[in-house]
C-alpha cells in the first residue's frame, strides 16, 4: 500500500510512520486553514499568525488520526491481535493488522474503537475552544473548534459503510456473525465497499463537469478516496483469501531442500567457491554439527574487502537469527509468510530440532498458487 516512509517514534510498542505522501494532504491542510479557515473566521490577523496556528492545528489533527488509528490497535491486541506498526499517508492513517479478528464480536470492537475515540477527542477539543473563547483567545478558539468539527466528520465518515472503512468493517462484522463464515462475509462486504468507492469517484469526477456538483474543485478529493478504496476493499478480500489459502498448504508443500547448509569455520573464500558459485540462494544457512547457528548472504561477503576472503572465517560475517526468520515443519505457509513480511525478507529457513530442513520464499509460495490456485488472482479461490 505504501512506499517510502520514515518511523516518528513508537507508542505503547506500536511504531508510528510516516509515508511521504503524507506531506501532500498535510501541506494541503495548512494551506487551507491558513488561506481560509482562519483569515475567515478570524480577520485582521498579521498573517504569519494564520500560517503558525494552521501548521499547529493540522499537527494535532494528525495526531487525532494516530489516536484513531492507536485505538483499533490497542483493542486488537487486547484480543490477541499483533499490531506493531500504524502508518499515516496521504489518505489518514493505517492500523496494520497482522491477521483477522478471531470472531465477529472482536470485529465489531475493534472497527468501532476509532469512530468512538474520534468522537472523545471531539468533545475534549470542543471543552478546550470553550476555555480559550472565556479568555477572548479567538485564533486558538477557532483552531480547537476546527479540530472538534473535523474529528466528528472523521468519526461519520469512517462508520460509512465503505470497507475496509470503520463502518464497513461494522457491516462485515454483522455479515459474519448471519453467516458464520469470514470469508463470505469478507467478499460481501468488500463488493459494498467497492461499490461505495465507485459512487464517490463520481461524484468527484462529476464536480468537474457539472455545475450542481461544483464546489471549488473540493470534490475531487471524493474521487481520489474513491479510487483508494475500491483498490483497499479488493485487496482486502484477496489478503482473507490468501490467509485462508495458505493456512491450509503445510510447510513441506513449498520448501525447498536444497539449500546446503554451511560451516562456521570455513573461510570466505571457500564460502564464495564451494557454496555461493553452485547455489542459486543469495543466503545460506550456517549449521555447526546439525544445529542452525544463524545465515551468511552475498550481501555479508560484499562487505568484506576482497583480499581478507582468504583469511576471514564465515563465523566472522554471519548473521544470528530471529524469530521471524525461521519456520518448523508443523507450521504453515502462512506463517512463512507472515514471517517474512515481519521481517521484510523474501526467504525464511524451515528447521526442527535446530536443524535445517529446507527454505521457504516469496517465489515459492508464488509458484505453489499459481499451480494450485488458478482463480486466486481474481478472487474466486
Amino acid at each position: 500500500m505504501f512506499g517510502s516512509s520514515f518511523r516518528l517514534g513508537r507508542i505503547s510498542g506500536i511504531t508510528i510512520s510516516v509515508d511521504y505522501s503524507w506531506f501532500i494532504i498535510f501541506g494541503l491542510f495548512v494551506f487551507i486553514l491558513a488561506s481560509g479557515w482562519f483569515p475567515q473566521t478570524v480577520p485582521h490577523t498579521p498573517v504569519a499568525w494564520y500560517w503558525a496556528i494552521a501548521v499547529f492545528t493540522s499537527l494535532l489533527f494528525f495526531g487525532s488520526v494516530v489516536a484513531h488509528e492507536l485505538s483499533h490497535a490497542l483493542v486488537a491486541r487486547r484480543r490477541g491481535i499483533p499490531i506493531n506498526n500504524i502508518t499515516l499517508f496521504i489518505f489518514g492513517g493505517v492500523a496494520q493488522m497482522e491477521d483477522e479478528p478471531g470472531n465477529p464480536g472482536d470485529e465489531f470492537k475493534m472497527a468501532i474503537a476509532g469512530p468512538l475515540a474520534s468522537v472523545g477527542m471531539a468533545v475534549v477539543f470542543f471543552g478546550i475552544a470553550i476555555i480559550f473563547a472565556s479568555m477572548s483567545a479567538t485564533l486558538l478558539y477557532s483552531s480547537f473548534i476546527y479540530l472538534a468539527v473535523i474529528n466528528v466528520i472523521l468519526a461519520v465518515f469512517n462508520l460509512l459503510p465503505g470497507f475496509p472503512l470503520d463502518g464497513g468493517r461494522v457491516f462485515r462484522a454483522f455479515l459474519w456473525w448471519m453467516m458464520g463464515n469470514l470469508r463470505r462475509a469478507t467478499r460481501i462486504a468488500s463488493i459494498t465497499g467497492q461499490a461505495f468507492g465507485w459512487a464517490l469517484m463520481i461524484l468527484g469526477v462529476s464536480s468537474l463537469f457539472l455545475p450542481i456538483f461544483r464546489t471549488g474543485g473540493s470534490l475531487i478529493w471524493f474521487a481520489l478516496i474513491g479510487w483508494f478504496l475500491v483498490s483497499a476493499a479488493r485487496n482486502s478480500y484477496q489478503q482473507v483469501v490468501l490467509r485462508e489459502t495458505l493456512r491450509q498448504v503445510p510447510i513441506r508443500e513449498v520448501m525447498s531442500t536444497s539449500a546446503e547448509a554451511v560451516p562456521p569455520e570455513i573461510t570466505v573464500e571457500r564460502l564464495v567457491g564451494e557454496y555461493f558459485l553452485k547455489e542459486s540462494s543469495p543466503t545460506l544457512p550456517v549449521e555447526r554439527e546439525g544445529l542452525l547457528l544463524g545465515t551468511v548472504s552475498i550481501e555479508d561477503v560484499r562487505a568484506l574487502p576482497r583480499e581478507r576472503w582468504g583469511s576471514t572465517l564465515v563465523t566472522e560475517i554471519m548473521k544470528g537469527l530471529g524469530d521471524e526468520q525461521v519456520v518448523n515443519l508443523n507450521d504453515d505457509a502462512w506463517d512463512a509468510t507472515n514471517r517474512m513480511a515481519r521481517a521484510n525478507s523474501d526467504r525464511v529457513l524451515v528447521a526442527e530440532d535446530g536443524h535445517v530442513e529446507g527454505l521457504v520464499t516469496r517465489g515459492s509460495i508464488m509458484r505453489w498458487l499459481q499451480t494450485h490456485q488458478s482463480g486466486f488472482a481474481h478472487g474466486q479461490a
